[in-house]
């Protein structure tokens, strides 16, 4: 049996349809369902209750115990249980372990994965994950061929350790978009010298799905980030409508695709051959909304689409090219028609864009929507294909300098740029805009899949914000209830590690950890149904308890429900 095996840390809301001959082995999905599993979540409460109480022991169960109360809210793909989950790979990861988890990342507990010596070091060390290793290893010694499919580099420790179990007598192959761009350096690491590292190997097909299911033929095919697709209307025969595209991919023959290769500029027709006809989402190149009838005809069902600045006539896209605004509006409008969500991610720091240029985006992505979500804000990266030498970025000059010699394993290079944010700044600005985004609108809590197949259908217009706290400051009192990501948690001590029984509200939405008056908390933990204030808190006199529900609301604690 030949098992390709895909190592944790990966986007588990994906899962790839096994290609011909081949099992495949996801430790990844094992892993976050085994660790979310009754039991295991049971015995990791468990093993902090009972253990002397520290603020790290404490935090862990905080995060345990709110995971658990926010699991069985919403549906498997909603944002209330990926929140969870994240939740619970935090709690897990930490020390003693190598390694610290997130929903959709993973960083060394000491150094970075861009640096092959880190990474060598963090392989044998414990891990959240060893057990599902171990498991997965077993099954080496049966096998015909093991191939390790390394999407990103957030799975290098784990795909180090399985190389290194992998019996000798076994034929090790490793393959995937990050293998095949980094096989230099890692064909030199120890455990992957005896590998044969594979370029000429078509790209999987994902598909979401949730943990508790496997995808089925109404699940979305996904198309990841790294394919680099633009969807756009046939080419007339003097090939005119392509000029507009600016500089992007080139078309390649779907059907001969490999792993390193792009999808490009494709037609409707090209992209129906890679998704095998079966309705899509996933990310495609901005300009790609003003062929909105192509997206439509290709099958495409949500688009992710990444934005560095907006202005009055405008778009900027992470290559640099500004697209005409009033062109993509109406491919918008016609994909909104259609039932196609949009959902924008917005990239911080790219070259030129300054504090004030964010300002404006930010005015002008609330005076009139564009997309009907932006899911979060990421730092822009200069990709290493554009760094052999300086380049312009639009109209701002860029000097680009070669990565820290001992990150071999680089993803991106460093660059120099006039009226560019950069180090510290870049991430208060970052930290800055998340908050106020999330003043308008819920964000995706992390980058996998799932997170953009459902959420906010729009942002709230300018205004709405207001008019919201003026209903909830309105003297009718309406119902309240939990906040959908929030949850009322006791604690055998503080957080601070004394040992004093305490009460938490938790909100994994936002991240605000609140002590609660032990009287109050029992009354308020099971409140999922909206309730009258006096039901809840008759105790309390009235014009405190309207300062106190104030207060709730206004720390994510409670939410008012209107009509």
């Amino acid at each position: 049996m030949k098992l390709l095996v895909l190592p944790p840390h990966r986007d588990v809301t994906l899962v790839p349809e096994a290609p011909e001959g081949w099992h495949v082995v996801d430790v990844a999905r094992d892993f976050c369902r085994r660790v979310v599993s009754d039991g295991a979540m049971a015995d990791a409460v468990d093993a902090r209750v009972t253990a002397p109480a520290t603020p790290q022991s404490m935090r862990e169960l905080l995060l345990l115990r709110a995971a658990g109360a926010l699991s069985g809210r919403g549906d498997l793909h909603g944002p209330t249980r990926l929140r969870a989950l994240g939740a619970v790979l935090t709690a897990l990861s930490g020390p003693p372990s190598g390694v610290r988890l997130r929903l959709d990342d993973l960083e060394l507990e000491a150094g970075t994965t861009e640096r092959s010596s880190d990474v060598l070091r963090t392989a044998g060390q414990p891990a959240p994950y060893a057990e599902d290793l171990a498991r997965a290893a077993e099954r080496f010694t049966k096998a015909e061929r093991v191939r390790l499919w390394l999407e990103r580099d957030q799975q290098l420790p784990s795909a180090a350790w399985l190389a290194r179990a992998c019996p000798p007598e076994v034929p090790l192959e490793v393959t995937g978009p990050f293998a095949v761009a980094h096989k230099k350096v890692l064909a030199r690491l120890p455990m992957f010298q005896r590998a044969e590292f594979l370029d000429a190997v078509p790209p999987l097909r994902w598909r979401v799905a949730p943990l508790a299911g496997e995808s089925g033929p109404e699940s979305l095919v996904w198309i990841p980030e790294a394919l680099d697709l633009w969807v756009s209307t046939p080419p007339p025969d003097d090939e005119r409508g392509w000029a507009t595209l600016g500089e992007v991919p080139e078309p390649v023959d779907v059907r001969a695709l490999t792993t390193g290769q792009v999808l490009g500029v494709c037609t409707p027709e090209q992209v129906r051959v890679f998704t095998g006809g079966a309705p899509w989402g996933g990310h495609v190149g901005l300009l790609s909304l003003a062929h909105a009838d192509a997206l439509v005809e290709s099958g495409c069902r949500v688009a992710v689409v990444g934005f560095c600045a907006v202005r009055e006539d405008g778009v900027q896209e992470p290559s640099g090219h500004w697209r005409r605004r009033a062109e993509l509006a109406r491919g918008a409008e016609r994909l909104r028609a259609a039932g196609v969500r949009i959902v924008a991610e917005w990239w911080v720091g790219a070259p030129g864009v300054d504090a004030a240029a964010l300002e404006l985006t930010l005015a002008a992505l609330e005076a009139e929507p564009l997309f009907d979500h932006v899911a979060g804000v990421r730092p822009f990266h200069w990709p290493l294909a554009r760094s052999e030498a300086a380049r312009g970025f639009c109209w701002s000059p860029v000097q680009v300098r070669a990565p820290a010699e001992d990150r071999d394993l680089a993803r991106s290079t460093p660059f120099d740029a006039p009226a560019t944010l950069s180090g510290f700044q870049l991430q208060e600005t970052l930290t800055a805009l998340s908050t106020r985004l999330m003043q308008r609108v819920p964000l995706n809590p992390g980058r996998v899949a799932a997170a953009c197949l459902r959420g906010p259908t729009a942002p709230l217009p300018t205004g709405a914000s207001q008019q919201v706290d003026e209903r909830s400051a309105a003297p009718d009192n309406p119902p309240i209830r939990l906040d959908d990501d929030c949850a009322l948690v006791h604690l055998p001590a503080s957080l601070d590690g004394a040992a004093k029984s305490s009460w938490y509200a938790a909100n994994l939405r936002t991240g605000t950890v609140l002590a609660m008056d032990a009287r109050l908390a029992p009354k308020l933990s099971g409140l999922d149904r909206p309730a009258l204030p006096a039901e809840v808190l008759g105790a309390v006199p009235e014009a405190q308890r309207r300062k106190l529900v104030d207060t709730l609301v206004g720390k994510s604690v409670l939410t008012r429900v209107h009509g």
